[in-house]
């Protein structure tokens, strides 16, 4: 059962699963980037008056339909504006940066906020369709750098929180890089993915693993969540395996008003699609291909109870920690709609059973 105004453990019986944000920055092409970036604002803040536990933006480039490419700054300009929502990155797409590169910005941002910047990686470009050549060309992305993720991952880790040498065997002293500003505690980094593979880099390095089921069922494994369960190392420190589930949602008076608002968002996406393709479709074809991308995504909508029911289910079917709530919305004030009319200003949790 959800109860939305439960505190997280309140029901000793059944585990509360925590629900958080993801804002992919998605704009109307008509939408100056000034009032863009204000709305993403406006959608953290709205996340943080309805309580919700984390605040991620996303990294996507070369998109006339986003305003996420620098999540780095973002998350530095969204977290000046909020007070106690964690702000982090879903995420920094690690194989387009130096590690160090990285590990120096966060530590920043832990500094300038202490206990609140998290630090979600993954290993695709944040790029879309034809642009992907350019963009690596353009980021001065080896070819290789996508199956070198997990390597990248132990250097960024190396450096935000490098062994005492009570975790390491003695060796000789060499020359170390020092991380500044070093802050005392280290910047929590999580791993996104949608297959075995990247729950398979999580679960070896004792990190908790962000399932991208918002990302399409194109694009997810099923058996992923499983795996990282399954191969989880607790490590020296005896961590626990920890899932977070992406999930789209579109939340409104009633499921009639949600299934038009939906079809309004997925509707524009088809037409950007074959804008770019050069052969807009008839009338028919264009219902059929937005009634798909709505089915493909699994965006749940519908009015609040029906939205409620639908987090229920992915949650105990996953048998996650958490639930990262993408509102599915071309406008900051559509995001934000979904958010508050879910939570009636108080961020819901899950009092759901593991899955078996």
């Amino acid at each position: 059962m959800i109860t939305p105004q439960m505190p997280v453990g309140a029901d000793s019986a059944r585990p509360a699963v925590l629900q958080s944000v993801l804002e992919l920055g998605a704009t109307d092409r008509q939408m100056p980037a000034e009032q863009a970036i204000r709305e993403v604002v406006g959608v953290a803040q709205a996340a943080e008056e309805c309580g919700f536990h984390r605040f991620w933006v996303a990294e996507h480039h070369a998109s006339l339909d986003a305003v996420s490419s620098a999540p780095a700054v973002l998350i530095a300009h969204v977290a000046a504006r909020t007070q106690r929502i964690h702000v982090g990155a879903g995420g920094v797409m690690l194989p387009n940066y130096a590690p160090y590169t990285v590990a120096e910005q966060f530590a920043t941002l832990g500094a300038l906020h202490p206990g609140r910047i998290d630090l979600g990686v993954g290993r695709s470009s944040g790029g879309t369709g034809d642009h992907g050549k350019l963009l690596e060309a353009a980021l001065r992305r080896d070819a290789r750098a996508a199956l070198e993720f997990p390597a990248l991952i132990d250097e960024l880790m190396g450096f935000l929180d490098p062994p005492t040498r009570a975790q390491t065997p003695i060796e000789p002293e060499r020359p170390t890089l020092h991380l500044s500003p070093r802050v005392a505690s280290p910047t929590q980094v999580y791993v996104l993915g949608t297959s075995e593979n990247g729950a398979r880099t999580a679960a070896e390095r004792s990190l908790p693993f962000v399932y991208g089921l918002h990302l399409g069922q194109s694009k997810c494994r099923p058996a992923a969540v499983e795996r990282y369960r399954a191969t989880f190392d607790p490590g020296p420190r005896g961590a626990r395996p920890y899932v977070i589930a992406s999930l789209n949602v579109l939340c409104a008076g009633s499921d009639d008003e949600a299934e038009q608002l939906a079809l309004h968002t997925a509707c524009n996406a088809v037409r950007r699609r074959v804008t770019a393709l050069g052969e807009p479709p008839d009338k028919a074809r264009e219902e059929f291909l937005t009634r798909k991308v709505l089915e493909d995504q699994q965006v749940v909508h519908g009015g609040r109870s029906t939205v409620m029911e639908g987090i229920e289910r992915v949650a105990k079917t996953l048998g996650v920690d958490e639930i990262m709530l993408v509102p599915y919305d071309l406008t900051g004030t559509g995001r934000g709609r979904t958010l508050r009319m879910l939570t009636g200003r108080q961020a819901p949790t899950l009092a759901v059973a593991p899955a078996t």
